[in-house]
């Protein structure tokens, strides 16, 4: 069976250790999420293990956005070898996100709006 987004999410925050979950739960509970998401509350997070802060993002951020905080968290915590991992991860897990290709249109609008030939 294939790993979903969840289960990839998790395995990323397991591979933290336990002075690095400290720290990633603290720079979670300081995260200033998009507008129409609140922020985790500390009260939830103080105690919460790898499960349970998997749980939370979750719960509070939905899958999609969930794996996006994280790793902006993980960014944040300088863990950006995590947070690609965590990208590269995702993006072949059930649910993950799917990148549009970029046009093949062999016309480009400029800043201005007018039409460049290339």
């Amino acid at each position: 069976m294939a790993k979903t987004l969840r289960d990839r999410l998790l395995d990323t925050i397991r591979e933290l250790g336990e002075s690095d979950l400290k720290m990633f739960k603290d720079k979670l509970n300081n995260f200033q999420p998009k507008p129409g998401f609140n922020s985790i509350r500390w009260g939830e997070l103080e105690r919460a293990d790898a499960v349970e802060i998997t749980r939370l993002l979750v719960n509070y951020y939905e899958q999609d956005y969930a794996v996006e905080v994280a790793r902006k968290v993980l960014e944040d915590m300088d863990k950006k070898n995590l947070a690609h991992n965590l990208f590269q991860a995702t993006e072949k897990a059930p649910g993950g996100t799917q990148q549009t290709p970029a046009p093949t249109s062999s016309t480009m609008t400029g800043v201005t709006g007018d039409k460049i030939d290339l």
